[in-house]
């Protein structure tokens, strides 16, 4: 194996659980990694690019945590390509927004969506912690 650059994951990285954040939000990224970096998960966060998608299928992440924005597309159409494609279609998500209506109407049609848990913004960081253990487990 020889010596570990920075860029290479440890064996304890590698069992580590890995939670996949996608979020408009620099602020509540930065939240949400230090919450889950400090409990030992394994986080990757970023913003709704087109290749979202592609990032997830390579990562094969433990978790997503999906934020829907009022106005913006972009994370439905993320969604509903996760649950059409086999490699993504098990992976639990968590459904973020400031829009109770958002949230309802992917509640709603959760079988298009995929959503395992609901949580309006904002909500308590112990919850979404509950939440994630409850759905994959400790890190």
């Amino acid at each position: 194996m020889g010596s570990s650059n920075g860029a290479r994951a440890t064996p304890e990285q590698m069992q580590r659980q890995h939670i996949f954040v996608v979020n408009g939000s620099s602020e509540f990224l930065d939240v949400v990694r230090e919450l889950l970096q400090d409990e030992h998960y394994n986080v990757t966060t970023t913003n709704f690019v087109p290749l979202t998608f592609r990032q997830i299928e390579t990562a094969r992440p433990s978790l997503l945590i999906v934020d829907l924005i009022h106005g913006e597309r972009a994370g439905w159409d993320l969604l509903a390509e996760l649950r059409h494609e086999a490699a993504t279609r098990d992976i639990p998500v968590i459904l973020v927004s400031t829009s109770e209506q958002l949230l309802e109407k992917a509640e709603i049609e959760r079988v298009i969506w995929g959503g395992d848990r609901y949580f309006l913004k904002p909500f308590s960081l112990d919850a979404l912690l509950q939440a994630i253990q409850d759905l994959v487990g400790p890190a």
